[in-house]
């Protein structure tokens, strides 16, 4: 036993002698690796983690030292070189620092490259469509570098997209990488055993306010349909749109025995009315301000109304919406609906020349009133539902009377009373009240993400609107009108906001030699009552000119025009500058639109009620008019 411990002793004594049992730092130098290979090289070798510790005794270096090539080979395996060539040195401090110098050169040599892929699904999923695409889908194919990585991934993808599409009992029969580093090749195989696709069984909900009938309506899988993650996204997202539950949670339970999955809603009402106020300030439209009240549900039928009443201080407007919906049919977003809008405005009726930018003749004063009524369907389409949030359809008739009359507010001037004397073909447009009963449709189809500056998607906004004097109308048209907002985020600081509107009616104009003296204008006035008529310009259209202020002689049109491009730059986290271009015009001649341009600058800071926007902008075609201040904050008026 002593001659065993004797060189030990001996070795010991040698190395106390000798002043080797220091402590000591170390540097390492990696070379010949870089990207992925060197960050698990780095993480993976000892002598690179002694870096970060205060003293290590040289033995446990050296030891260190000759682990680094053991630690190097399989740091590398996993990115498919099984086969690499290396040098560990270490270099003893020049002075008496004790700071060693460890270098590692490593040539990772040929990888190894996949040879064969033998994928196989078996079960009842060998053709779902989702496993095929992860078939399609498979990353590591013959001639590729072998990862050892990017196959774990695939493989638990595998089994992630079966676990979505139901196939609970899914197993792998192989699933097996087979390496012949000295041919520099690797098989891989898989084989899985889908098992049978579970489908989804019966649901159970705590006793609700609601009636049996409204929750079959809300329920919107079909009996024995294939279990699938996103359709039960799908039946979580119908019931927190109902807007009938504070509280919505799916509780999953999975019968093994019948390959079903049934489903417990627990669902907590919300309180049956939401009350909101909101203020909001522009230069288009002075201060403004908003009251609402929803009646979430006025039955247990799941009825709605909702009601507001809007009010801003241009044109001294008051506005007040009230819509009723009844649930109609056996889906969730199907409703009758039954609205109604009043409205009454201080309005003018004008006299400018499209070529100048001051009135011919003083306006007209007078107050314009609307009564709406609408009747209809609303109806919400999964057209794409992978990009977009459903298609709104809102086909509808509706009933509108609208009047203006600049006789009661007695308040013409002498200009006024001298052009209507010389003009009284002036009279009838002064005083009018017209019928409409117009058939129509409406589609709104968003898709939209993010919050402040990194809100991006898209919003497309269409109708078609129609009346004829054989159905009760007093005026014949057909009008149709499209939109189109695109939000496009580059990196974390470059946004590019897009934006289009046109419109075009089938509509009568009529046209008006107006003289006073030596001035006249050569008037053109559409048959469309001012609800129909399409005007731009002012903060959120073509900026540079003032509100609604671009349209045939600024009364309405017929058509429509208007595109912008704007850039947005940010700055700071919740501020940005931005640069933009606006086009446009409304006009009754489609062959001479006349369009407007405009340029300018501006600053948006994100606020919790929305952005504030302020935009300084120049009328490129009103070259004498100073630049226009653009300030919006809060929502618009109903």
């Amino acid at each position: 036993m002593a001659a065993r411990l004797l060189p030990v002793v001996l070795g010991l004594a040698a190395l106390l002698g000798s002043g080797q049992v220091t402590a000591a730092t170390v540097a390492t130098e990696i070379n010949g690796v870089e990207g992925e290979l060197l960050d698990n090289v780095r993480a993976s070798v000892s002598l690179v983690q002694a870096e970060q510790l205060d003293e290590l005794s040289l033995w446990r270096l050296r030891q260190m030292a000759e682990d680094a090539r053991s630690e190097i080979e399989q740091a590398l395996r996993p990115f498919g070189f099984y086969r690499p060539g290396i040098q560990v040195r270490l270099i003893e401090p020049e002075d008496d620092s004790q700071h060693w110098r460890a270098r590692l050169d490593i040539k990772p040599g040929p990888p190894v490259l996949i040879d064969e892929v033998a994928i196989e699904l078996h079960g009842d999923g060998q053709d779902d469509p989702e496993l095929s695409q992860w078939r399609r889908e498979w990353p590591l194919q013959p001639g590729d570098r072998l990862d050892h990585p990017t196959w774990e991934e695939a493989w638990r993808r595998l089994e992630q997209v079966a676990e979505e599409r139901g196939y609970f009992k899914a197993r792998f029969e192989q699933r097996r990488v087979t390496v012949d580093a000295e041919r520099e090749q690797a098989d891989v195989r898989i084989v899985f055993e889908t098992g049978p696709r579970y489908r989804f069984g019966d649901y159970r909900a705590d006793e609700q306010p609601f009636s049996e009938s409204l929750m079959e309506r809300l329920h919107v899988l079909r009996p024995d349909e294939p279990y699938s993650v996103d359709r039960l996204d799908r039946q979580r997202e119908a019931l927190v749109r109902s807007g009938l539950f504070e509280r919505v949670v799916i509780d999953t339970e999975r019968d093994n025995e019948e390959d079903r999955v049934d489903l417990d809603y627990r669902l907590e009402p919300r309180p049956p009315n939401t009350w909101r106020a909101t203020v909001g300030f522009g230069t288009d439209t002075g201060a403004r301000m908003q009251l609402g009240w929803t009646r979430h549900y006025l039955n247990s039928g799941g009825d709605r109304l909702e009601a507001a009443l809007g009010a801003q201080q241009t044109n001294q407007e008051y506005v007040l919406q009230a819509e009723y919906r009844h649930p109609r049919g056996d889906q969730p977003s199907e409703f009758l609906t039954a609205g109604t809008t009043l409205r009454s405005e201080q309005d003018n009726f004008r006299f400018y020349d499209q070529d100048r930018i001051e009135p011919v003749f003083e306006a007209f004063d007078g107050r314009r009133e609307q009564t709406e009524l609408t009747f209809g369907r609303l109806q919400e389409r999964r057209l794409w539902p992978d990009r977009y949030q459903g298609l709104e359809e809102r086909l509808f008739v509706s009933i509108l009377n609208e009047s203006f009359d600049a006789f009661r507010e007695g308040s013409f001037s002498p200009e006024n009373e001298a052009l209507l004397e010389a003009n009284p073909e002036l009279r009838p447009y002064l005083d009018t009240e017209s019928r409409v009963i117009a058939l129509g449709g409406r589609w709104r189809l968003p898709r939209i993400e993010g919050t402040g500056f990194g809100t991006h998607g898209s919003v497309w906004r269409a109708h078609l609107l129609g009346a004829h004097e054989s159905a009760g109308s007093d005026v014949s048209f057909a009008q149709a009108w499209v939109s189109g907002r695109w939000h496009l985020l580059f990196g974390d600081r470059h946004k590019l906001l897009l934006r289009g509107e046109a419109g075009y009616t089938e509509a009568n104009t009529r046209r008006l030699d107006i003289a006073l003296g030596d001035r006249s204008l050569d008037l053109t006035i559409t048959d469309l009552p001012e609800r129909y008529r399409f005007k731009t310009g002012g903060d959120r259209t073509v900026r540079g000119y003032g509100y609604e202020d671009l349209s045939t002689n600024r009364n309405g049109a017929n058509h429509l025009l208007v595109g912008s491009v704007e850039y947005e730059y940010r700055v700071g986290e919740n501020w940005s500058l931005a640069a933009f271009a606006d086009i446009g015009n409304a006009f009754n001649d489609f062959g001479n639109p006349k369009l407007k341009r405009g340029v300018g600058v501006g600053f948006r800071w994100y606020t919790m009620i929305g952005p504030l926007r302020i935009d300084i902008a120049q009328a490129l075609d009103e070259v004498d008019e100073p630049w226009r201040l653009h300030f919006t904050i809060g929502t618009q008026l109903l």
